[in-house]
């Protein structure tokens, strides 16, 4: 009996090490390329809407996105790929300020991400609304950088108590252990779900009024000007981009954030070797959303 059990301790013992060993190499492969291709593609889109001709309300929600997307790559990706690959550049093992400084800082990145994506399904909305009171909204980019202002200091505000519950456990910076553990789980993915619902009902309600519009369409010639035809096309291909957007952001996400759930409903899942894998995982797939989102 003792020999079984030894044997079957040894091979989790073994899972376990190939497990760390398949996560090592993930995240020293992988991250380096998202790191690099995210950037690229960031600051393209920080370019593409900084033009005159793309002076929207709608163009600078996505600009705040390639921003916020551009910190997230190169602070949050960057600093959890030199903590795989270099053990001894990872800070979050030894100094409880930059732990909590980090933590909080990843936090309210990544989750902006999604209300940016929010404000531009908002604003997508109002633009195909049929009434004229609503579509004005969108027709106030001064408005728009207000809305991204707010949207950041709420996200700033709401973090707020990561870093007075982050701390140093084992060289592994995390939050604090009992009923913090399982309300940072609970808090952050009712917070990005949140968002997400706001992008699926402003998304749906956007298909819907252009179905209505194009119902509307009488079979009359209507004259239009060469400068009426590019911003239709434009608006267009904004459209297309929220969507894009949208569907990547979601299907790579979203795993991360249902994991989260089951560790706040069952903590005893961050005890979890192939959990704790798992989670890895989404986690870089949460990192991609922010690389191959970009224009």
């Amino acid at each position: 009996m003792s020999q079984n059990v030894s044997y079957d301790d040894s091979i989790d013992s073994n899972a376990n090490i190939s497990l760390v060993t398949i996560d090592y190499y993930l995240h020293t492969c992988i991250l380096p390329v998202i790191i690099v291709f995210g950037t690229i593609g960031n600051i393209a889109n920080i370019y593409i809407f900084t033009r005159p001709v793309l002076y929207r309300s709608c163009s600078i929600y996505f600009l705040a996105g390639g921003i916020n997307g551009l910190l997230l790559l190169l602070f949050g990706t960057t600093t959890r790929w030199l903590g795989h690959a270099f053990h001894n550049l990872d800070a979050t093992e030894y100094s409880l300020f930059f732990c909590r400084f980090r933590f909080y800082f990843i936090n309210v990145i990544y989750d902006l991400a999604p209300y940016f994506i929010a404000c531009v399904t908002v604003d997508r909305y109002c633009s195909s609304s049929t009434s004229v009171n609503i579509r004005r909204l969108s027709a106030r980019p001064k408005l728009a950088y207000l809305v991204v202002f707010g949207v950041t200091l709420l996200s700033c505000l709401v973090f707020l108590h990561t870093p007075f519950y982050y701390t140093i456990i084992d060289s592994s910076c995390q939050p604090m252990s009992g009923v913090y553990t399982r309300f940072y789980s609970s808090f952050a993915a009712a917070y990005y779900f949140l968002g997400v619902i706001i992008i699926i009902i402003f998304g749906l309600g956007t298909t819907y009024n252009v179905r209505m519009q194009r119902k509307r369409i009488q079979p009359v010639m209507i004259r239009t000007t060469k400068i009426d035809r590019k911003r239709q096309r434009s608006d267009g291909q904004l459209l297309l981009i929220l969507f894009v957007h949208v569907a990547c952001y979601i299907c790579l996400a979203m795993p991360y954030h249902i994991l989260s759930i089951f560790a706040a409903v069952q903590p005893a899942f961050l005890k979890n070797s192939t959990f704790l894998f798992i989670q890895d995982v989404t986690i870089i797939t949460l990192n991609i959303s922010q690389a191959v989102s970009t224009t």
